[in-house]
């Protein structure tokens, strides 16, 4: 029995190998992640969110269509908001002032409907097979609405910040019968999709976030005209750059500057579907934070930004102390919410 147990024990010692090129093999990975207790309710939250993402299939994709088409159950007792517009100089609508009175709204329908991210405290093991890094530019995050031939981008509290008309489905006079929805982010007449809800009337939300990017890759093939700005639509739609959370993509993504100010890396959970709210499946990272997290190299232009901050850990801690958040990294943590 002994020389069987030892024989046993030998062949697993052969067979048990480490890449010292995973990804997590920093010698940082293992010091942050074990910091505190937050890494590990941020894993548990990320399995109960998988674990009902089952749920509400119909009452999600019913709520989806009442917000692109500006429909309301009998029950809504929410009041209409009235908008005094202004108009830019190239022509599109920018509603800047609105009167409130007794039969107005006191919270707008489009308030709270974007995906948020959290800080990724805790890496997963499965980062490397089951997400993806997507390139976030600073600027303005919206929902973007392309109904009854206009189309109209809302900030995060659901106030209109531009109304324009676009070439996506229902955003202009000769498809107003149909409407498509994108998480976005705005800035200088370019809108970068994140995520797609609905194109064309078919409905996106419910599905994978891999599922949906294939179809917003497929949209983009499809019409090489959103990104090419013309006369009349001058506000053009680009994909946010993005690639699998593999060390060799990652790392080529991150070899050079990106065409626009970087502002973070979010990183999706292959299989979370666009549900409004802070969650658990969609991480959130600064540039500089790579090397020592991930163990992902950046290039010069990031590492000279991170420079002038401490560890990604204080940083994260003093950030979410700065914005009014009384627990900390280290704590029973509720992180911050990036928008």
């Amino acid at each position: 029995m002994t020389d069987d147990l030892d024989l046993l024990t030998s062949q697993l010692q052969e067979g048990f190998q480490v890449d010292p090129n995973a990804l997590g093999e920093h010698p940082r990975y293992s010091q942050f992640k074990n910091l505190s207790k937050a890494a590990e309710q941020q894993a548990k939250r990320r399995q109960e969110v998988l674990d009902r993402h089952r749920d509400g299939r119909f009452e999600k994709l019913i709520k989806l269509r009442n917000l692109a088409l500006d429909e309301e159950d009998s029950s809504d007792d929410e009041k209409e908001e009235k908008y005094d517009n202004k108009h830019n100089d190239d022509g599109s609508s920018v509603i800047s002032d609105y009167s409130q009175t007794s039969s107005m709204r006191s919270r707008s329908k489009y308030s709270d409907q974007l995906l948020l991210s959290e800080w990724l405290v805790d890496i997963p093991s499965s980062l490397s097979n089951e997400w993806t890094m997507v390139a976030a530019p600073t600027g303005k995050r919206c929902l973007v609405v392309a109904a009854k031939g206009v189309t109209t981008a809302y900030n995060k509290a659901g106030r209109v910040i531009q109304q324009f008309q676009s070439k996506l489905p229902g955003g202009n006079d000769r498809g107003k019968y149909t409407f498509s929805i994108l998480d976005c982010i705005y800035h200088d007449k370019v809108y970068y999709v994140l995520d797609i809800l609905s194109w064309n009337e078919r409905e996106y939300a419910d599905n994978p976030y891999d599922f949906r990017m294939f179809w917003l890759n497929s949209k983009f093939e499809e019409s090489p005209e959103l990104s090419k700005p013309t006369k009349n639509f001058k506000y053009t739609f680009q994909k946010a750059p993005s690639c699998k959370c593999s060390l060799e993509e990652m790392t080529k993504m991150m070899s050079e500057p990106m065409k626009f100010h970087l502002d973070g890396l979010l990183f999706y959970h292959n299989s979370v579907i666009y549900e409004a709210g802070q969650s658990p499946l969609v991480g959130w990272l600064k540039p500089w934070m790579l090397p020592e997290i991930l163990n992902v190299p950046v290039c010069e232009l990031y590492q000279e930004k991170g420079k002038k901050y401490e560890s990604s850990r204080e940083y994260i801690d003093k950030f979410n102390k700065r914005h009014g958040h009384i627990s900390k990294i280290g704590d029973n943590l509720e992180v911050e919410t990036m928008e």
